[in-house]
């Protein structure tokens, strides 16, 4: 089985861009929903999202998904209250949610790219093998089929 996980390198200069979490495509796209209608929530949720479906992009060795959490719960609050000073918080927020799709569908594409070298992989080692397999038995009909003649 091919392993979810895939390793794109992040050239991200903060750790506060570091914790946009790659996500499942619909959920990126919700929680831009959420960010459009209630600035802040999208990035909330998509911390906590983080810990159960997605995976972080921060890197550190331990605490990547709690340091992914704190940073989109610290992130979102200040959308949230930021919306006051000419509705920095608001575009603060589309453009976070804006992000989390961009970070998800690199991440799809990875998968993808990743699957399809494991299935070709699997198809060249299955087609090798039958082909061993079949020789052999090709060599033992038409040994059998000389026996039967005589």
């Amino acid at each position: 089985m091919v392993d979810p996980k895939v390793n794109l390198p992040t050239n991200d200069i903060t750790t506060m861009h570091e914790a946009i979490p790659f996500l499942p495509v619909p959920v990126a796209i919700t929680c831009l929903l959420f960010n459009i209608f209630i600035p802040g929530s999208g990035t909330i949720i998509s911390g906590f999202s983080a810990l159960c479906m997605g995976q972080p992009r921060i890197n550190m060795k331990e605490g990547r998904k709690l340091i992914t959490l704190v940073v989109n719960l610290l992130v979102g609050i200040s959308q949230f209250f930021t919306i006051t000073f000419l509705f920095v918080g608001w575009f603060w927020s589309i453009a976070w949610g804006g992000l989390l799709i961009i970070h998800s569908m690199q991440y799809r594409e990875a998968l993808q790219q990743r699957r399809q070298e494991a299935v070709a992989t699997a198809a060249i080692e299955a087609l090798t093998k039958d082909s061993i397999l079949h020789r052999r038995d090709v060599k033992t009909l038409v040994k059998s089929h000389k026996k039967s003649k005589k």
